[in-house]
């Protein structure tokens, strides 16, 4: 489907048009054949024309234009939680809050007003002063490995989770169960950074992903790129299958839905 628009931001995508599974997903457990739910898992990016997410010093300064926040809003407004990692987070002003404007909206599918914003990290080396703090305990959640020390303010600022970890990666497959299960999220937005969407789609824990593409070449060996990971490729000879849902066009700046399909 292609679509254009000029002024309103409702054009591009409305709650009935994105209209998100809420029946979960089943997926193998680590491998055992034991089959468990994990949330609806999409991720939101925005990238320059050479694939470059980030900018001047590892910033997305330059790249998010006012339709592309828009539409970030909007796609949060339709999640029961937003995840970012850790890097995200030290470099990026990640709060993930749904507007006024689009409260009703929200309240045709959620009973909570604001999703829950989740972070991840390895090493739980997270700054204390981010305004994501801001929100308090209630809506915010800190997942981290089991041996990871725990810093010793985070526990008046958000509930904190620990999971298992193999080579010092916190087990993804574990996490998203225990979302799924224990917090009841359904449906789950992920705003990177490119070593979580690595971890993620490498894994086969990706559903979507919405692509901003934005009219940009930023270059720079040290940019990150959308997804990241080290060596070449994803780790298998085979290559995540990526089908086009919509395509909606601003100006220069283009819209990508795709769906990820076995």
């Amino acid at each position: 489907m292609y679509n254009s628009f000029y002024s309103s931001h409702d054009r591009i995508y409305n709650s009935e048009e994105l209209n998100f599974p809420t029946e979960g997903v089943e997926f193998d457990l680590n491998g055992s054949d034991r089959i468990a739910k994990r949330p609806y898992v999409a991720f939101n990016m925005v990238s320059s024309v050479d694939g470059k997410a980030t900018t001047r010093d590892g910033k997305l300064t330059g790249l998010g234009s006012r339709p592309d926040r828009l539409l970030m809003q909007r796609l949060r407004s339709q999640f029961d939680a937003v995840l970012a990692g850790g890097t995200t987070m030290r470099h990026d002003a990640f709060i993930p809050t749904v507007p006024p404007e689009l409260a009703d909206e929200r309240k045709k599918n959620f009973s909570q007003p604001q999703p829950l914003g989740i972070v991840i990290s390895n090493s739980g080396d997270l700054p204390s002063e981010h305004r994501f703090w801001n929100a308090g305990k209630d809506l915010r959640v800190a997942l981290l490995g089991e041996n990871t020390a725990i810093a010793p303010w985070l526990p008046e600022k958000a509930q904190i989770f620990q999971f298992p970890t193999q080579d010092n990666e916190i087990d993804l497959r574990q996490v998203l169960q225990f979302l799924f299960e224990k917090l009841g999220i359904k449906r789950l937005l992920v705003e990177g950074g490119p070593s979580l969407n690595y971890s993620l789609i490498s894994q086969g824990l990706a559903d979507e992903l919405f692509l901003t593409l934005a009219p940009h070449i930023v270059g720079g060996a040290d940019n990150k790129t959308v997804v990241g990971g080290s060596g070449y490729g994803l780790g298998s000879g085979d290559l995540p299958n990526l089908q086009l849902r919509s395509l909606y066009h601003h100006e220069s700046e283009l819209f990508l839905r795709y769906q990820f399909v076995e």
